[in-house]
């Protein structure tokens, strides 16, 4: 089963707060161009982790 790190999952989460701050339009993330499609996969990814324990945590 895919499970991501705490990296990718605070990217996921940078992406969408981005994009909901820009309403939907293109924006820049980390110095990537982001757009619809992967503001897509990024909230699926959140949907998913949604009460997991992202790879590499410590606990």
């Amino acid at each position: 089963m895919f499970t991501p790190t705490h990296e990718e999952v605070a990217a996921a989460r940078a992406i969408v707060a981005a994009a909901d701050e820009a309403g939907g339009r293109i924006v820049r993330v980390a110095e990537q161009m982001v757009g619809p499609p992967m503001v897509q996969a990024a909230r699926a990814l959140l949907s998913r982790v949604d009460g997991r324990t992202p790879r590499g945590a410590t606990a």
